[in-house]
């Protein structure tokens, strides 16, 4: 089933953007109405999936493909019915998640969002995962533009094709740009080796660039399809940008901004359509500033941003906007109130039949739940222990954002593991000494770092003290490190090759154990099973309250 997308067709096809020309009738002479639909970080969550976080006892059906591409095909059936417009765009983190999503490192979930008929995306830091190359593939594979205005080859300075800045629509003599951006905060998020041969540019300037170009096409309306996130107390970042320009400075930063800092800093962008950080927004924000308006979904495909703008077509000017379902911009698809589509469903399972043999086998059981959090938690503890475990090292390492999900109560399957640790990736042992693994621990609690996850090991950090010097006590295996001792560490591949601050880790030589992190969690709990939450903190902060 191939979802009618309306009456279009491309006038202008150059090297940088395509015109899309719509025509329709129009409800009044001089205003007409653009729904945008608008996915993001679906992270290869296209098949249900069980609302857990709704009811952990009785958890209701929520989400997938088919039930978004039911909802679509009925928006664009009643705006074709009323004159109106419709267009579906996603904002990055497309795969990474799921099975599916993983087995064919994105390409099923493009694939379906050909069937479903997206008309344009954006990069996400983790459509890079396999590869720069992986994700300009994945791109060559969408039958709709994929733009991303910051990603650039190293050499040339140029877009790599088929990847493009923007894209220009016209409607009812109206000329809209959408403008992709990824993050500059791949590079950190994904492995170095796998971005060789491209940058990703500073988000501020090269989005003022930009409007600057398709102003000259003759944009009226600018819109930002971002991968940069919206944060749930934009007023914290405001105030940010507000104190650097009193003290008559420009707002920086070492690191990607996000929509909240960016609207405020760039003026001239209408709407931006956000992904990256997995927190909705049940309605707009609007910057105070220069009036931006910024729309988030949350995550995993279990639900869509919908928002109808008015635009005035004799001044070219966004006049108002609507959610029309229930008065939200975002809409949870649950399964009791929104129906799948035959068709796409048929599609989804030849895919589940291959990615997803032997998922939902019981390997253990959760006496409750095994939550995860914003610092060191019981699920983080149990993976650093299943690492250690795995590998026979002394101690583990598990970074908190490679955690995905908690483990809920009740019988564990290899797909709930999964839906917890999405990235599939090695474990790696280091030999170092006790004053190498000292140095490689005060890494991760630099400034008010609190995503360390640590197994074998116990340490006090006081944070009073500087910088590399946090540690007060570090206890392995129930003994005081020794300095010239020699520990066998083990860690994800992903911290191995230095991300998330752990460059230090770089300077030594890893062994690669053969051991997956998936493989070895499974592994873990049927063998401990059953398995329980804890509260034993092992990194304990003193001189300032947890």
């Amino acid at each position: 089933m191939r979802a009618d997308r309306g009456k279009r067709g491309v006038a202008v096809t150059g090297a940088l953007a395509a015109l899309l020309v719509f025509s329709a009738v129009v409800l009044h002479a001089d205003v007409f109405y653009l729904t945008i639909l608008h996915t993001n970080d679906i992270h290869g969550g296209i098949l249900p999936r069980k609302a857990t976080f709704l009811n952990p006892d009785f958890p209701p059906m929520i989400g997938g493909g088919a039930h978004l591409a039911e909802y679509v095909a009925g928006v664009r059936e009643e705006c074709e019915q009323s004159g109106e417009y419709c267009l579906l765009f996603d904002a990055g983190d497309i795969y990474q998640g799921t099975p599916v999503g993983n087995y064919s490192t994105g390409a099923y979930v493009v694939e379906w969002m050909n069937e479903v008929g997206y008309d344009l995306m954006t990069l996400g830091n983790h459509d890079f995962d396999d590869g720069a190359d992986n994700a300009i593939s994945l791109a060559a594979m969408a039958e709709f533009p994929v733009v991303a205005c910051n990603f650039v080859e190293t050499a040339t300075g140029e877009i790599p094709e088929p990847v493009r800045p923007y894209v220009l629509y016209e409607i009812e003599g109206v000329t809209i740009a959408v403008i992709g951006l990824a993050t500059s905060d791949t590079y950190g998020l994904v492995d170095a080796s796998m971005l060789e041969g491209y940058l990703f540019l500073d988000e501020a300037e090269t989005v003022e660039r930009y409007i600057e170009e398709v102003r000259e096409q003759g944009a009226e309306i600018v819109m930002l399809l971002s991968h940069l996130g919206q944060p749930s107390d934009p007023d914290t970042y405001l105030g940010r940008v507000f104190e650097a320009w009193e003290q008559g400075e420009e707002y920086t930063k070492s690191f990607a901004m996000n929509n909240a800092e960016l609207s405020t800093v760039v003026p001239g962008i209408d709407l931006i359509f956000s992904g990256h950080i997995h927190w909705g927004l049940r309605r707009p924000w609007v910057n105070p500033i220069t009036h931006t308006i910024v729309v988030q979904g949350y995550a995993n495909g279990t639900g869509l941003c919908r928002l109808r703008v008015a635009v005035d077509t004799e001044t070219g000017t966004v006049i108002g906007y609507d959610a029309p379902e229930n008065s939200e911009s975002y809409v949870s698809l649950l399964h009791d109130e929104y129906w799948g589509d035959e068709d796409v469903t048929e599609l989804l399972d030849s895919f589940r039949d291959v990615a997803e043999e032997g998922m939902d086998e019981v390997i253990g059981e959760a006496t409750e739940e095994i939550p995860r959090g914003g610092a060191e938690h019981p699920l983080g503890r149990l993976v650093a222990d299943a690492i250690l475990w795995r590998s026979d090292a002394d101690v583990s390492l598990m970074n908190r954002g490679g955690i995905r999900a908690a483990i809920p109560r009740g019988p564990i399957t290899p797909r709930i593991v999964y839906e917890a640790l999405p990235f599939e990736e090695d474990l790696y042992v280091f030999e170092l000494t006790g004053a190498e693994l000292l140095e490689v621990l005060e890494t991760g609690m630099k400034g008010r770092r609190r995503d360390m996850q640590l197994g074998g090991a116990t340490a006090i950090r006081n944070q009073a003290l500087d910088d590399m010097g946090k540690i007060e006590e570090l206890v392995v295996g129930g003994v005081p490190v020794d300095s010239t001792q020699v520990y066998r560490f083990v860690t994800t591949g992903y911290l191995a090759s230095g991300n998330v601050g752990y460059e230090i880790l770089t300077e030594h030589t890893p062994l690669n154990t053969g051991c997956t992190l998936f493989s070895s969690v499974v592994d873990y709990i049927r063998e401990h099973s059953p398995v329980k939450s804890d509260n034993l903190t092992r990194v304990i902060w003193i001189d300032e309250p947890r």
